[in-house]
C-alpha cells in the first residue's frame, strides 16, 4: 500500500529561563491509505503534540511531515486535514448544529453554494441529520463527539486526526462512534487515532506506535506487542491492555 503520511524525525523542544523539556525526540512513523494507525502512550509521551504538528496548530523544532509526498512541516498552503480533538469545548452550544458546521465550512474555505450540500453529507455520515437544527447545548456527549468528528470531514480530507474520540462515553455510545471509524477507514479515509482505551484500539486500528517520553518505543501490530511483552514475562497477554501493562513502566520519563 501507499503511504499517504510520512512523519520523519520530528523533535520538538520547549525551552523557558530555567530548563529545556524534550517533548518530541525523533518521532518516525507512516501511515497507509484507508488505514487506522493508533499512538499509544502514557500522559506526556507526545501524542497530542504530534496530532497539533500533523494538524498544523505547531511548527516541530526539527523533522518533516510528509502528506501525499507534499512536505507541509512548514508550507504556507496546507491541504485540508480533518481534526478532531473532542470533548465539550469547540461549538457554540447555543448556535444548532448546523450553524455550527457552516461556520467551519467557511473556515475550511467550503464555497458557499456547495456548503448545504456537505453539511448534509457530513452529517449524514455520523448519523446526526435528524439533530441539524438542535442546539449544540442540547445535544448528547455521544452527538457531540460524532458532530466533531463532522466538523473534521468537512471539505473530504483524506486523512483525520483523531485524538481520544470516545472518551467519557458510555460503551454503547462509544461503540456506534467507533462504528463511524471504521467505516470511515474502509471508504478510504486514513486515521491517526491517539486513546488510552486499549480494547477501542485492538478493534480498530491494524498497526500501533507507542511512545515513551516522546520517543518511539514500539511501532507494529497488536500481535508483535503480545510478543513484545511476552518476553518480559514469560507469559502471553490476554489482549492489548494486559499487554501494555507490561510494558508501561519502560514508558515513563525519568
Amino acid at each position: 500500500m501507499n503511504n499517504i503520511l510520512q512523519v520523519k524525525h520530528l523533535k520538538e523542544t520547549y525551552k523557558d529561563k530555567k530548563q529545556e523539556f524534550q517533548a518530541l525526540d525523533d518521532v518516525s512513523f507512516t501511515i497507509d491509505q484507508g488505514e487506522i494507525l493508533a499512538l499509544l502512550g502514557p500522559n506526556g509521551a507526545g501524542k497530542t503534540t504530534i496530532v497539533s504538528i500533523i494538524g498544523g496548530y505547531l511548527i516541530p523544532t526539527s523533522g518533516h511531515v510528509i502528506l501525499n509526498g507534499q512536505d507541509i512541516t512548514t508550507a504556507r498552503k496546507r491541504p485540508n486535514i480533518g481534526v478532531s480533538f473532542g470533548g465539550d469545548l469547540g461549538f457554540y452550544r447555543n448556535a444548532t448544529a448546523k450553524q455550527n458546521l457552516q461556520f467551519f465550512a467557511d473556515l475550511a474555505k467550503v464555497p458557499l453554494r456547495k456548503q448545504n450540500k456537505e453539511i448534509e453529507r457530513v452529517l449524514s455520515i455520523v448519523d446526526l441529520l435528524n439533530v441539524a437544527n438542535k442546539k449544540v447545548g442540547e445535544l448528547s456527549k455521544g452527538m457531540t463527539q460524532r458532530l466533531h468528528i463532522a466538523r473534521s470531514l468537512l471539505n473530504n480530507p483524506n486523512l483525520l486526526l483523531l485524538d481520544e474520540p470516545t472518551s467519557g462515553l458510555d460503551v454503547e455510545i462509544a461503540q456506534s462512534v467507533q462504528k463511524t471509524i471504521k467505516n470511515l477507514s474502509d471508504s478510504g479515509i486514513s486515521v491517526l487515532l491517539t486513546s488510552h482505551t486499549m480494547s477501542e484500539v485492538e478493534k480498530l486500528a491494524k498497526r500501533i506506535v507507542i511512545l515513551g517520553a516522546g520517543k518511539v518505543f514500539f511501532t507494529g501490530t497488536i500481535n508483535a506487542v503480545f510478543s513484545l511483552a511476552e518476553k518480559e514475562v514469560n507469559q502471553k497477554p490476554k489482549n492489548l491492555e494486559e499487554a501494555y501493562l507490561v510494558l508501561a513502566p519502560k514508558l515513563r520519563r525519568k
